[in-house]
């Protein structure tokens, strides 16, 4: 009798549990929200934030294509200026997990922090696979496009970086990832670095961070060089360069490699000297596939060429570091 008891009491506890749960209070239908793909922040001349969105605007009979609108506002704070937008929208925006955010450099020499805390205390806003972008100009322009011949903006751009990121131009680098090295004092980071020129899209490399604040740059070829000294390489690094093989005919001089395509081994090591001095010994041993050279090459001459990529390739390394170290920027942890 006892047990019956019980068991009557365990099936009454689940039924009333799952009569509350079905009210559930906050839900949210997908017809009364817009997906946000890209924003875009600027700093304006007169001192306030500017945000600007694209929004996936759902077609109005089935089997049509989606649409975007393009929306802005200003406000003081960066959490203001998303305030004010959403009341200039007709329902509840929500950003796309795999969505992108954009800081004109302006923007981004005034230091991330203010924007990535806005986002991290938003719950509805996704943070871990949302890639963060620096723009030359104001942030809005690039969204203000609309389209890059048949595609949204922000499908363009994630088909741009998802490439860059494979050509190891970029590093991959997200909101959250950026979020931890903002809380961790010894290392910084390196975002996409992109501009607009005569409607077209362009990758100037990358910009480099110092604490929270941009601090420099590096253009595609070193980006590159960049990307393999922090072992972030994508499928492919390929570079073309110009070898000292005496030929009249200058294009049969020049030689394009992928470094990126066989293993790498890099080296990096830390020491620290009586008198507390820092010392960082990094190195990278590469194996290069030739895609281009007009030349056939004996043993010797083999040779030669191997010799002179790697000074070539050694003293761009050095380049690279020295930028790096002029930016006060500490990507390497």
């Amino acid at each position: 009798m006892k047990f019956d008891m019980k068991f009557k009491s365990n099936v009454l506890l689940i039924t009333l549990v799952s009569f509350c749960l079905t009210g559930c209070w906050d839900r949210e239908y997908l017809k009364d929200l817009h997906l946000a793909y890209c924003s875009a922040i600027d700093y304006t001349e007169n001192g306030e934030i500017k945000e600007t969105i694209e929004l996936i605007i759902p077609p109005e009979i089935e089997q049509t294509a989606t649409k975007n609108e393009i929306h802005s506002s200003t406000g003081p704070t960066v959490r203001n200026a998303s305030n004010q937008l959403r009341n200039r929208v007709r329902g509840n925006i929500r950003f796309i997990k795999y969505g992108f955010e954009l800081m004109g450099k302006t923007m981004a020499e005034q230091g991330l922090y203010p924007i990535l805390d806005v986002n991290y205390r938003d719950p509805s806003n996704p943070t871990s696979n949302v890639r963060l972008i620096i723009t030359e100009g104001e942030a809005s322009q690039i969204l203000e496009q609309k389209k890059v011949g048949e595609l949204k903006i922000g499908e363009f751009l994630k088909q741009k970086i998802d490439s860059l990121e494979e050509m190891s131009v970029f590093p991959k680098e997200t909101a959250d990832t950026v979020f931890r090295s903002l809380k961790d004092p010894g290392h910084d980071f390196a975002l996409p670095y992109i501009d607009r020129e005569e409607g077209e899209i362009i990758a100037k490399g990358v910009a480099l961070f110092h604490d929270q604040s941009y601090s420099g740059m590096l253009n595609p070829d070193q980006s590159i060089m960049m990307v393999l000294l922090m072992g972030q390489q994508g499928k492919n690094a390929r570079f073309t360069k110009k070898l000292d093989l005496g030929h009249s005919d200058n294009i049969r001089n020049f030689i394009s490699i992928n470094v990126g395509s066989k293993k790498i081994k890099r080296k990096f090591k830390v020491s620290v000297s009586a008198d507390e001095n820092i010392d960082v010994n990094l190195g990278l041993e590469l194996q290069a596939v030739v895609e281009e050279f007009t030349e056939t090459l004996d043993e010797k001459e083999l040779k030669k060429v191997n010799q002179e990529l790697s000074k070539i390739l050694t003293e761009e390394a050095e380049t690279v570091v020295n930028e790096i170290q002029k930016a006060n920027s500490d990507i390497f942890g």
